[in-house]
Order: structure tokens, then sequence, then C-alpha cells
């Protein structure tokens, strides 16, 4: 097999994965907070990440934890968290599918950070592109309609962070080991979770401001047994998501990479329909197709060609 295909394979089901990932969560983000799920997925999936250093034969936990502490990780990671806070923010006002075509706007706003930091080239076609995008976000949220939803900006300032991940990524941790990456954000997660837990806490706030967002604003709640057994599963969820991701990038080409990454919005939309009972109307599909032109224009556009190398003098 191909190593093109290999990573075309692997991106469609990392995405995949991320459909389920989000699909369960939305059902459980009325029994539980966020950073409950971040402390008590976490740790699960730290053991499984280094099970699998162990078993791969060029490759230990050491140097997977060690990658894993490196400054430019922990902020990438960061940069994730950020992510997820403002993707799962929307989940109570969006549907999946609308949540993702306004989530990957990341491509418009990676190109346009690559131009600003990394000098790459955005050209009128990427320009086009980020025109494209603005208005599928404006027509997914259908201003000055009485189904206006404001809560689209949430997932695009999602795909923002997740854009700034990405440029990170290829700008100071090409050569970093995927799964030291993985264990990262894991450990950033569990971390983070537990002080925003403790904060909660320690913050008290009222139980009408918490029933307000209580996916955000809830320190802790009682779990029951199915929520449980729901822990091993998010753990290796978030493990083939957080592994798969990078390494489709790191052996497939960019742009296969980046297109497959919008069967998202075909995932999400099923599974939001079989188990959110969310079905998409005639305009959010229009304003979702505008949105994967737009991602299609940057990651299609016409690249300059490579400098020639200097003659030589002799």
């Amino acid at each position: 097999m191909g190593r093109p295909l290999t990573g075309g394979l692997s991106i469609v089901f990392a995405v995949f994965l991320m459909a389920v990932q989000d699909t369960v969560i939305k059902t459980m983000s009325g029994d539980m907070s966020l950073w409950q799920l971040f402390v008590l997925r976490s740790p699960v999936a730290l053991v499984l990440l280094s099970l699998i250093a162990l078993s791969l034969p060029r490759l230990s936990a050491g140097k997977a934890w060690r990658h894993a502490l490196m400054p430019w990780a922990l902020v990438r990671s960061l940069c994730v968290l950020l992510m997820y806070i403002f993707m799962y923010l929307s989940f109570p006002y969006l549907k999946l599918a609308e949540m993702g075509a306004a989530f990957y706007t990341a491509p418009i706003f990676t190109a346009l950070m690559s131009a600003l930091f990394l000098k790459d080239r955005v050209g009128l076609q990427g320009w086009i592109a980020v025109f494209l995008g603005f208005v599928g976000v404006l027509v997914v949220s259908k201003p000055g309609t009485g189904l206006f939803t404001p809560a689209i900006v949430l997932p695009v300032i999602a795909g923002f962070a997740a854009s700034v991940a990405a440029v990170l990524t290829r700008a100071k941790l090409q050569s970093a080991d995927t799964l030291g990456l993985a264990v990262s954000l894991n450990i950033v997660l569990m971390v983070m979770g537990g002080l925003i837990v403790l904060g909660l806490r320690m913050m008290n706030l009222d139980p009408t401001v918490v029933a307000w967002q209580p996916f955000m604003l809830e320190d802790w709640s009682p779990l029951s047994a199915a929520d449980w057994r729901l822990m091993p599963i998010l753990a290796l969820l978030i493990c083939g998501i957080s592994i798969l991701l990078p390494l489709s990038y790191q052996i497939a080409p960019t742009v296969l990479v980046a297109i497959l990454e919008y069967v998202y919005l075909v995932f999400g939309g099923v599974l939001g329909f079989l188990f959110l009972n969310e079905i998409l109307d005639a305009v959010s599909i229009f304003g979702m197709a505008i949105l994967v032109v737009a991602g299609g224009l940057i990651v299609f556009r016409k690249q300059p060609a490579p400098a020639p190398p200097p003659a030589s003098s002799v």
C-alpha cells in the first residue's frame, strides 16, 4: 500500500473518530463538565499511549514523554485545548455538521498565517477563498432571520486555534515524535482540566449561572455506570485521533489530507441525524458547500516555483 493511500485512509479514519468522539461528548454534555471529562479521560489515554510506545521497536516511552514536554509541543497542546473549548461551547446551539463546517475554515486561517509568518504566498485564489469562507459562515449562521446563530463564531475561533497549532507544528515540530505530541496534548488537557475544576469549585458559582452553560461551568458531577464505561472508549478515540492526524500529514500529500478532512461533514451529518436527531436545512447545506469550496481553493491554490539554486562561480 503506497504512502499517499495509507495517509488518505489514516485521515479518513481519524476524521471518523473525531465525528464519533464529538457525537459521544455532545450526548454526555448534560451529565458532566468538559473539565471533568478531561481529568478522567486523560490518565487512561496516557497509559494507552505509553503502552503503544513500549510496543514499538524503534521508540521508547521515555522518548515520547521527552518530546511531549518540549516547550513548543506544550504551546501547541494549549492551542488544541483552546480549539476544544470553543468547539464544545457551540454544542448547545449548533448541529454537529454545522459546527464542523464552520470549524473547517481552518485551512483559510492556516494559509493566511503561513503567508504572514512562514512567507508562503496566498495569491488571488487564496483571497477569493477567504471571501467565500466569510460568505459561507454568514450563510450557515443565517443573519437577519429568526434562525440567526451567532454561536457560529465559536467553531470559527476553534478553527483559528487549530490553524495556530498546525503552523506551529510545521514551523517548530516537524521532527517531533508523533506519539510525543499525543502525550503532550493529554498532559495539558489533564492538568488544565484539573486546575479549572479546582478554580470553579473555589468560585462556587450560583446554580442559576451554572445552569446557563453546565458543560463549561459545572465543576464536578456524579457519574452513572454508563458514563464510567464510556471513559475507556473516549480515551481510545482521543489516542487514535491524536496519532492519526499528524501521521497522515507526515506520509501523504498535504493537498490530499486537507481535502479528505472535509469528510467530517458527511460523518457529522450522518451521526447527528442517527443519534442526535439533527436535520440540516437546505440553507445550511448550501453554506457548508461554500465553505468546502473555499477550503478547496486554499488547498489547490498555485504555489510559486522554488527559486533556482545560485549559479556556481567556478
